[in-house]
């Protein structure tokens, strides 16, 4: 079974993912080809990253995960990434190092993708990294696309990770993904707030003088003024409006006035 996943700036307006879609089936009319997101803000490599981290790995092994976001980097460099049995095909904008920035760069192998005509090309979807995407879910090897290198090589995106400070009692992160409900989905995870719901007292700090005082179970808990925090199924510290209608109309993002990368403190005592 050879499954491909296409996460692209395209939108789906534009003929672009057709035509990419159409060079795939071109190269191996069997492909099993899976959308995970044309919506996405264009060159948005924050976002992008994060949908594909938290998606990959619910696709069998030796999937080939097709990434088109921000695909004509200045660098003019493309990589076929693997990572926990999985094949990710980029360019070397950040995305790659986002998606790999919490495992062990031992783990990881990269080659970078030196097929077609590449210097010329306005894009590379089409013109090569589909063919790129179809040799491996084949079966073909990384290393017949173009020579190993290593993380270093790569272009280094930003950290993912919220900071925790024990001594100051702090917990910093910044929002990285607003979804279609308006929920504000933070990069701080479960294990950054250990310490802090072990405390006495904990505030998570809003705009507009605004506060949270608890972290809640599920989005029918006991909410303050409507909003409430909790951690979501992906593990990760959500600031979320109780039963929302949109993101336009009475997400937590309009709201309360935050957007993409907007920083959120927690302090405890």
């Amino acid at each position: 079974m050879a499954i491909i996943t296409l996460t692209s700036d395209y939108g789906t307006k534009d003929p672009y993912t057709a035509i990419v879609k159409g060079v795939l089936y071109q190269e191996r009319s069997d492909l099993i080809l899976c959308d995970i997101s044309h919506d996405l803000p264009p060159g948005d490599i924050v976002e992008t990253s994060f949908i594909v981290k938290h998606s990959f790995a619910s696709f069998p092994k030796r999937t080939v995960h097709l990434i088109l976001t921000a695909e004509n980097s200045p660098s003019q460099r493309w990589y076929v990434m693997q990572m926990d049995g999985h094949f990710f095909v980029a360019s070397d904008n950040g995305i790659l190092t986002m998606i790999a920035a919490d495992r062990n760069p031992q783990n990881l192998i990269f080659h970078q993708i030196k097929i077609g005509e590449q210097r010329s090309t306005q894009f590379p979807g089409r013109d090569f990294l589909a063919r790129a995407a179809a040799h491996l879910a084949g079966g073909g090897a990384a290393s017949l696309l173009g020579p190993q290198t290593s993380l270093d090589e790569l272009v280094r995106g930003s950290s993912l990770r919220g900071k925790v400070d024990l001594q100051r009692k702090l917990v910093q992160g910044h929002i990285i993904f607003i979804d279609n409900y308006g929920n504000l989905i933070t990069n701080i995870d479960s294990k950054d707030l250990q310490e802090a719901q072990k405390s006495k007292a904990i505030e998570i700090n809003l705009p507009r003088n605004r506060s949270l005082k608890r972290i809640a179970t599920a989005y029918h808990d006991i909410a303050q003024d409507g909003v409430l925090a909790l951690i979501n199924s992906l593990g990760l510290l959500e600031i979320a409006f109780r039963d929302p209608q949109s993101k336009e109309i009475n997400g937590a993002n309009s709201l309360l006035g935050l957007g993409m990368l907007d920083t959120i403190t927690i302090s405890y005592t």
